[in-house]
C-alpha cells in the first residue's frame, strides 16, 4: 500500500467512454477526492480483493489462535468419506 511519503511518479493511461468518464468524475466529486485519489483508491481496493486469496493471509492474534485451535483438534471419522477414498479414481482409468 502506498504511503503519503512515497513518491508517486508512475502514470497509468486509460481510455474511457464518455459515460465511464462522467461516472468516475461524479463519484470522485461526491467523495470529495481528486480523480487520481478516487481511481487509485478504487483500483487498490479491487486489486487487494482480487489478490487476497492468492498471495497471503494476514490474521490478528485472536483469529490466528482460534484457527490454530480448530485445525489442531482431532478430526472425527466419517465412514462415507473413508469409503469414497477407497474407490478407484475415475481419472486413473
Amino acid at each position: 500500500m502506498a504511503t503519503r511519503s512515497e513518491i508517486r511518479d508512475e502514470r497509468l493511461h486509460l481510455r474511457l467512454s464518455p459515460t465511464d468518464d462522467g461516472l468516475i468524475r461524479a463519484a470522485a466529486a461526491a467523495a470529495h477526492q481528486s480523480i487520481t485519489e478516487f481511481v487509485v483508491h478504487a483500483a487498490r481496493a479491487s486489486a487487494a480483493k482480487t489478490l487476497s486469496d492468492r498471495d497471503h493471509v494476514t490474521l490478528d492474534a485472536d483469529t490466528w489462535d482460534a484457527l490454530d485451535r480448530r485445525v489442531s483438534r482431532k478430526g472425527r471419522h466419517n465412514a462415507k468419506t473413508a469409503e469414497l477414498f477407497q474407490r478407484p479414481s475415475p481419472f486413473d482409468e
